[in-house]
C-alpha cells in the first residue's frame, strides 16, 4: 500500500465509529485502489504521487468522507458538522496549554506555589468550557448564514499526518502528562516541596533527600524537562507523528540514557538520615531498600527508553522506505 493511501485511510478510520471502522477502512481502499488502477489505465503507466493525491481529494477529505459513515444526528447542519469537533480540538488544546503555561508562570512567582496551582488548574478549565461555547456558537453562526465553506476544498493530501504511522495521543493524554511536567518542574527548581519523611518501626522515621551526585545533573534535567514539556504542549496542538518529533524524541531519550549512566556512576543518589527514634539496624535496612529502589528504577527507566528508542528507529526506518506502486495495494 502507498504511503500517501495509507495515511489517507488511516486519517479516516480514527473518526470512524470503532466497531465498523475496519470494514469500513477495507471497503475504501478497495475503492480507492479501483480509481487509482483506473487513472493508471488512462494514463498507460503507474500514476505519480501528484496524481494519486489528485485522487484522494477528487474523493473528498477524511473528515467529510467519515461523517458519512458516522451515523449520527448532527446538532449543526451536516455541511458544518465534520469540521466542528476537528476545530474544537484545536482550539481547546490551545487554551489549555497557554492556560497550564500561565499556571506554571504564576506558581514560580507565587509564596504559596501549591495553592497557586490548583487555583490555575480551576480556571484553565474555565478558559476551556468558555472556549468550546464560543466555537459552537461560531458553528451555529455559520450555519445560520450559510458561511462559504469553499476554504475547505483547498486541502492537499499530501498534508496528511501519518496517522498510519503512530495513532494521534489523545486530548486527556496529552492534558494529563502536561500537568505532571509542569508539577515535576516546579518541584525541580524547588518551587513546591513534597514530604520527605518515611515511616519506620515502631513510631521511628528517616528522612530522604538527594546526594550530592544530583547536583551534576541538575541543568541537563531541567533542560530535558523542559523540552518534554514543550512536546506535550505540542501534542496538544498537533498530535499527529511526524518524522521531526521522532528524531525529537529518539534524542530526549538519548539524553536520558546518558543522565541515567552519570546518576548510576555517583551512587548514593539518596541520603537516609534518622529523624527520630531509628535504630541503627532497622537504619541499615533501609538505606539497603532505598538503594534497592533505586538501583531497579534506574533499570527500568533505562529499558523503557531503549525500547521507546528502539520504536522510534523502527517507525523511521518504516516511513523511509520507498513505497509499492498504487497498483500494488492491497488492503
Amino acid at each position: 500500500m502507498t504511503d500517501l493511501l495509507q495515511r489517507y485511510l488511516a486519517a479516516v478510520e480514527r473518526r470512524l465509529p470503532e466497531k465498523t471502522a475496519k470494514d469500513i477502512v477495507a471497503e475504501l481502499g478497495d475503492v480507492l485502489s479501483a480509481k487509482v488502477e483506473a487513472r493508471e489505465a488512462e494514463l498507460g503507466r503507474a500514476a505519480s504521487a501528484d496524481e494519486v493525491a489528485a485522487v484522494l481529494k477528487a474523493f473528498g477529505h477524511p473528515v467529510i468522507v467519515a461523517s458519512r459513515y458516522s451515523g449520527s444526528d448532527h446538532v449543526i447542519g451536516p455541511g458544518y458538522y465534520p469540521w466542528f469537533w476537528h476545530v474544537q480540538r484545536i482550539a481547546v488544546g490551545l487554551a489549555i496549554a497557554i492556560s497550564f503555561g500561565v499556571v506554571a508562570i504564576r506558581a514560580l512567582g507565587s509564596e504559596a506555589p501549591f495553592d497557586a496551582a490548583f487555583k490555575g488548574f480551576d480556571a484553565a478549565i474555565e478558559v476551556a468550557l468558555v472556549t468550546f461555547g464560543v466555537v459552537t456558537a461560531l458553528f451555529i453562526a455559520a450555519e445560520r448564514t450559510k458561511l462559504d465553506m469553499k476554504w475547505a476544498e483547498k486541502w492537499d493530501p499530501r498534508s496528511l499526518p501519518r496517522d498510519n504511522v503512530r495513532q494521534p495521543k489523545t486530548l486527556f493524554e496529552s492534558a494529563f502528562t502536561l500537568v505532571f511536567d509542569i508539577v515535576f518542574l516546579l518541584f525541580w527548581v524547588r518551587v513546591v516541596q513534597f514530604p520527605n519523611e518515611l515511616p519506620m518501626r515502631d513510631g521511628a522515621s528517616a528522612a530522604l533527600t538527594f546526594s550530592p551526585a544530583w547536583e551534576a545533573v541538575y541543568w541537563p534535567v531541567l533542560l530535558l524537562a523542559a523540552g518534554v514539556t514543550a512536546v506535550h504542549i505540542a501534542d496538544i496542538v498537533h498530535p499527529a507523528w511526524s518524522r521531526v518529533r521522532s528524531v525529537v524524541a529518539i534524542g530526549g531519550h538519548l539524553a536520558g540514557l546518558a543522565i541515567l549512566w552519570v546518576l548510576y556512576q555517583s551512587q548514593p543518589l539518596i541520603i537516609v538520615t534518622p529523624v527520630s527514634g531509628a535504630d541503627p539496624v532497622e537504619m541499615e535496612r533501609v538505606m539497603r531498600t532505598v538503594d534497592s529502589v533505586v538501583n531497579v528504577s534506574i533499570g527500568v527507566a533505562a529499558l523503557i527508553w531503549v525500547i521507546a528508542i528502539g520504536v522510534e528507529v523502527r517507525r523511521l526506518w518504516r516511513t523511509s522506505r520507498t513505497p509499492a506502486t498504487p497498483s500494488q495495494v492491497m488492503v
